[in-house]
């Protein structure tokens, strides 16, 4: 591969190259080897030549229909992080759509999620539990950036995913078409006694502030009023002393076990 071309792969650690070029990196052995099985639209695998003896990675190659370069390991160490690459890096064609044709329950929208850890854990969690679309707003970390790729464990090949500049629109498409809406706060009913259904959505808010308020305040605003939210009990129905909440990744994989596992 040319110097220019390294360096064009080496931006897609930036989420402004991921949307301007429409590709995003696939980092590691494991996350490479998922989108292959998955049929992912990979557009070029890279392979150091330390890692290309990995009859692992041979098998692996044989498999796809992407370009396969053997490229140095400190060519491989400028465009991803040598610690996760383990010498095998590929380069994808966007999947995260900014349009909603189509909206298929059950839903988890992420509303201002703002660490990429977080965001595909939580993707790999709705992909465990079938759910079939995950949306997330402007504020929510990207998709395709390469922790959250990493995070998700392969999830981002088994859900829609979409873009949105704001929740609102999509909760208000979603009502229409009869799929109920429910928000992760501490305000709501206990996820013991919650059962939303099959045809349903649910809103996890960011780490530090929970749900935005134009969300909360369209939430309330459904009826039954103010009746639209679901919130896990901590020690005796309560918070333990110090702790604020739950991490919003184990606190979506607790809801989505109770509503569809």
């Amino acid at each position: 591969m040319t110097r220019q071309q390294l360096k064009d792969l080496a931006a897609l650690t930036r989420s402004r190259a991921r949307r301007e070029h429409g590709r995003f990196l696939v980092e590691g052995l494991r996350s490479v080897e998922a989108a292959v099985q998955a049929s992912a639209p990979l557009e070029a695998v890279l392979v150091t030549a330390e890692a290309a003896d990995d009859p692992r990675l041979g098998r692996l190659v044989a498999q796809t229909d992407a370009e396969v370069h053997t490229i140095a390991a400190r060519d491989l160490e400028r465009i991803g992080d040598a610690r996760t690459s383990q010498g095998v890096l590929a380069v994808a064609r966007s999947v995260v759509r900014d349009d909603l044709d189509s909206l298929e329950a059950p839903l988890l929208l992420l509303d201002g999620v703002q660490d990429p850890g977080n965001v595909g854990a939580l993707v790999r969690t709705a992909a465990w539990f079938g759910i079939r679309t995950v949306v997330g707003d402007t504020a929510t970390a990207d998709f395709e950036s390469p922790k959250a790729v990493r995070a998700s464990m392969g999830g981002i090949w088994d859900v829609a995913l979409a873009r949105v500049p704001s929740l609102v629109p999509v909760l208000g498409r979603l009502a229409e078409a009869a799929v109920t809406a429910w928000g992760a706060d501490l305000g709501g009913t206990s996820v013991g006694e919650w059962g939303p259904g099959a045809s349903a959505a649910l809103v996890m808010g960011s780490e530090a502030h929970g749900l935005s308020p134009e969300v909360s305040d369209w939430l309330r605003r459904q009826p039954p009023v103010g009746s639209r939210f679901v919130f896990i009990p901590g020690v005796e129905g309560g918070q333990p002393r110090g702790v604020e909440s739950l991490n919003v990744a184990v606190a979506g994989a607790v809801l989505m076990s109770r509503w569809l596992g």
